[in-house]
């Protein structure tokens, strides 16, 4: 028996050297220098210092800066400014979400890929010079696209600016234009993804492709259609919060008059207002989405265990009236919808005729013309070698910063582990209850707070404790993300399946136990889909901070503007282009990689 035993032990012990060789192969050596290389470049292109946030002057900026925040400022005067600039912002929304309907649903239908390029469709015709123009004209709407979703919302409304002038048209442009190319991507891949069987079924009968987009598409496309409508115009209103730091209107323009003014006291009454929005504006979305699905949810299983663990009581009413409540209000909306969008209009200025004034559409013209050609002359490529890996730098280490902070405050904000149900042996007193509750709500609150606020307002903040350049650029993106992918770690955590986690709990396992055995195993792979997104978006926003100080492309985009080089300026855009595609290339593989782990 002594002797099998040693058998075992000597076979484990080969077993676990062969399986830490196998782990220690020269491809994952090789790939974690790079790795730690990378990381390295990153870091020295972002200009990180930490040292910068502990100097006696930075500590003093900060302090005078949270102290001057206090009281804000609610004078009926200011009070004004900010509801109209609430309103602006609201009507740039507005205006911007109906023209991007317009601009993405004609090229999402063109570029949906069952109707002219592949499918029963394509395959059941037979091949002619229009049938190979319409598949060439759905691969450019694709391409177009592409291209519109891909330069940021901030540079469409800097080219409106020059083209058409200061204020809210040019913003309300901007946002059409970039919203429009990710609205008719989405369209497409709906159109794409709907049942097969009643097109080729209209197809069968002899209908056209009218017909079967009307009759066979459309219908099955109209849930996802209408919900990622809505999810638009929420992104929307967060964007028309910082046009004004690109002259094109809303709230950000205040918010950078009082920031340049000292007037920090202004400065929190309208973020205090920009928060208040966005809650509104989640909610309306929210009761939108579930007007508009059928039948009523039922509680997930997270609301039910928040309920049972704070005692609260579910509310009930009468169905008679929710059923009249819910007919006036099927018939008011559309009223109420046309109005807001009537009003929006007439307050961006589509009503006084300016897009078809001659002066502004031949300075449109006159500045197209001036964009091209590109300059390609070699000391302007090679002046944007540094500012392009600052770009990079900054996404890639405020992403890390980012990480950092949403998991470590992710689990205070997972119900699933702070609340415990009243039939779990062992439940805690009211007043644990209640510490557990503050707890929550305390790291919810955070993360709503950090999410809120736009990535180029956090820039400014942190341009008094580190001055100008990439670092203030990387900390604002930081600051940002951990607020966003705090949130969507907890929210992801909550959704697992239960039974893991309460098998681990009837065996007396503490909640790092938990969230490390029966959380982490099954929520791997969603973490790991949404922080990969997360770092492609913080891309984006990365060339556009140095419009306020933040370093990067962004700052040569804005210098260049100022001089009035706008063929430069199209070579910056084509850059930023060929960046995102790049991006999105590397975020297939890691997304393709990490389906395959």
């Amino acid at each position: 028996m002594q002797a099998n035993g040693a058998k075992f032990a000597a076979l484990s012990s080969g077993l676990s050297v062969s399986h830490k060789r196998s782990l220690l192969t020269p491809r994952r050596a090789g790939g974690a220098c790079a790795l730690v290389a990378a990381l390295i470049l990153c870091c020295w292109a972002a200009e990180i210092h930490p040292s910068a946030l502990f100097e006696a002057g930075a500590i003093a900026s900060v302090w005078s800066f949270l102290r001057g925040l206090f009281p804000p400022d609610l004078s009926p005067g200011f009070l004004r400014v900010a509801v109209a600039a609430v309103g602006q912002t609201l009507a740039i929304a507005v205006v911007s979400t109906v023209l991007s309907i317009v601009i993405g649903l004609p090229l999402g239908i063109l570029s949906t890929a069952t109707l002219w390029r592949r499918g029963v469709l394509y395959e059941g015709e037979t091949e002619s010079a229009g049938m190979r123009m319409m598949s060439v004209v759905s691969r450019l709407s694709r391409a177009l696209l592409g291209f519109l979703r891909a330069v940021p919302d901030l540079v469409w409304a800097l080219l409106f600016v020059v083209a058409v002038g200061l204020g809210p048209l040019a913003g309300a442009l901007g946002l059409a234009i970039a919203y429009g190319g990710v609205l008719g991507r989405v369209y497409a891949d709906v159109f794409d993804d709907v049942d097969s069987r009643p097109v080729e079924a209209l197809y069968a009968s002899g209908a056209t492709r009218a017909q079967i987009l009307l009759r066979a598409i459309w219908p099955q496309a109209v849930p996802s259609i209408t919900a990622y409508t809505l999810y638009s115009f929420e992104c929307s209103v967060r964007a028309a919060s910082v046009l004004g730091f690109v002259g094109a209107g809303g709230i950000g323009y205040e918010i950078n008059l009082s920031m340049r003014l000292f007037e920090y006291g202004q400065v929190l009454t309208l973020i205090l207002a920009f928060v208040v929005l966005l809650t509104a504006n989640d909610a309306l979305s929210r009761f939108l989405r579930q007007r508009l699905s059928t039948g009523t949810p039922r509680r997930s299983s997270v609301r039910r265990l928040m309920e049972s663990a704070l005692s609260r009581a579910v509310e009930w009413t009468p169905r008679g009236h929710s059923r009249s409540v819910d007919g006036a209000a099927t018939r008011i909306m559309p009223l109420i919808l046309a109005t807001a969008i009537f009003v929006s209009f007439y307050a961006i200025g589509f009503a006084d005729g300016r897009l078809l004034d001659v002066g502004i559409l031949e300075r449109f013209a006159r500045f197209l013309a001036a964009m091209f050609p590109p300059d390609l002359d070699p000391a302007f490529l090679s002046s944007l070698v540094k500012p392009l890996f600052q770009t990079i730098g900054i996404s890639v280490m405020g992403t890390l910063i980012g990480i950092a902070f949403g998991a470590s405050l992710a689990p205070l904000a997972t119900s699933t582990l702070v609340f415990v149900a009243t039939d779990v042996a062992g439940r805690h007193s009211l007043a644990q209850r209640g510490a557990r509750s503050l707890i929550y709500y305390a790291a919810r609150l955070v993360f709503t707070l950090l999410r809120s606020i736009p990535e180029l307002v956090w820039v400014l903040i942190c341009i008094l404790a580190v001055g100008l350049g990439p670092f203030a650029g990387t900390l604002a993106i930081g600051i940002h993300t951990g607020g966003v992918l705090g949130k969507l770690y907890a929210e992801t955590l909550e959704e697992v399946p239960l039974k893991p986690i309460e098998a681990l709990r009837a065996s007396g396992a503490r909640p790092i136990q938990i969230l490390f055995w029966g959380m982490w195993p099954q929520a791997r792979p969603m973490l790991r889909s949404y922080t990969v997104l997360r770092w492609e978006a913080n891309l984006r926003v990365s060339t556009i901070l140095g419009l306020v100080g933040g370093g990067g492309l962004g700052q040569i985009i804005y210098i260049n503007v100022q001089l009035g080089f706008y063929a430069r300026l199209l070579t910056l855009i084509a850059l930023i282009y060929g960046l995102v595609l790049a991006t999105d290339w590397v975020t297939d593989r890691l997304r393709l990689r990490s389906a395959c782990a």
